[in-house]
């Protein structure tokens, strides 16, 4: 009997041609296309994403925009599991974040993202960058406990180390580990070891592929999936192990502007293969 597939999903974007604006960016222009692009290549989710740069103006963000998104969801049956946000040392950030739980408990999305990410903000051992960061989620982790949302720690650090941070914060229990397998794989963490540690604070799983790194100051590449240093069956078994069951959100590579749909179908169907067998 083959293995029953989690959930998958896409990050906001994926769907809708790049030109010219990189790798990630929210799709003023088809946001609201890309959920009916998800159904018709039968993806179950869209992972929304927020930026400091027109957050007001996310429909996340707004009462209109909020509305909006719920009778896509009810329309298409394209859920949204989660939201994909980031993270800043700055005073406005803590109001920012406060105000995105509250409109994300409002949706019916249950996980936000913090990326330390690409920002590189948080040191891999307890300083000022911890002491910082924990003074700013406070007020965002507090409500977040209280509505039913998680938020979830992405950082290129060792499991452990998320551990540790997350302990030490005034409200643990709001927060998991947002894990993006491209990510750890690509750092040469020993992945289904730290699957197995973490558990179930694990809120969230990105589907990524990277080339390794091997410049701790460059980011090494994102290929498409099965072309990295991913080993994604003895991750998948690790998360079958478990008993894993929310959504794997693909943030694969992109290709030409144009078979988005057609080559994140063939990422789907990728997942499903090695999940199953």
């Amino acid at each position: 009997m083959k293995a029953k597939v989690p959930p998958i999903g896409i990050l906001e974007g994926r769907l809708t041609p790049s030109r010219g604006r990189g790798i990630q960016f929210f799709p003023d222009d088809n946001w609201e296309q890309e959920f009916e692009d998800a159904r018709t290549i039968d993806l179950s989710s869209i992972e929304l994403l927020i930026r400091p740069k027109g957050l007001r103006e996310h429909p996340l963000m707004t009462k209109e925009g909020r509305a909006r998104l719920g009778e896509l969801v009810k329309s298409t049956g394209v859920a949204i599991p989660s939201v994909h946000g980031f993270y800043m040392p700055e005073d406005q950030y803590a109001t920012d974040l406060l105000d995105v739980v509250r409109a994300t408990a409002e949706i019916g999305a249950k996980v936000i993202l913090v990326s330390f990410f690409h920002e590189k903000k948080l040191s891999p051992a307890p300083d000022a960058t911890w002491k910082r960061a924990h003074e700013l989620l406070a007020p965002a982790a507090a409500t977040a406990k209280d509505v039913g949302v998680q938020l979830g720690i992405e950082a290129e650090l060792p499991a452990q180390t998320l551990l540790d941070f997350m302990a030490q914060a005034v409200t643990p229990e709001a927060f998991g580990v947002y894990y993006d397998l491209g990510n750890v794989f690509a750092c040469g963490f020993p992945v289904a070891d730290e699957i197995h540690l973490l558990r179930d604070r694990i809120v969230g799983v990105h589907i990524k592929d990277r080339l390794p790194n091997t410049d701790p100051a460059v980011e090494s590449k994102t290929v498409s999936l099965g072309e990295g240093c991913a080993d994604f069956k003895a991750a998948f078994v690790a998360l079958r192990e478990i008993g894993y069951t929310r959504p794997l959100i693909i943030q694969g590579a992109r290709g030409e502007d144009g078979d988005e749909l057609e080559r994140n179908k063939t990422y789907r169907e990728f997942i499903e293969n090695i999940w199953q067998n």
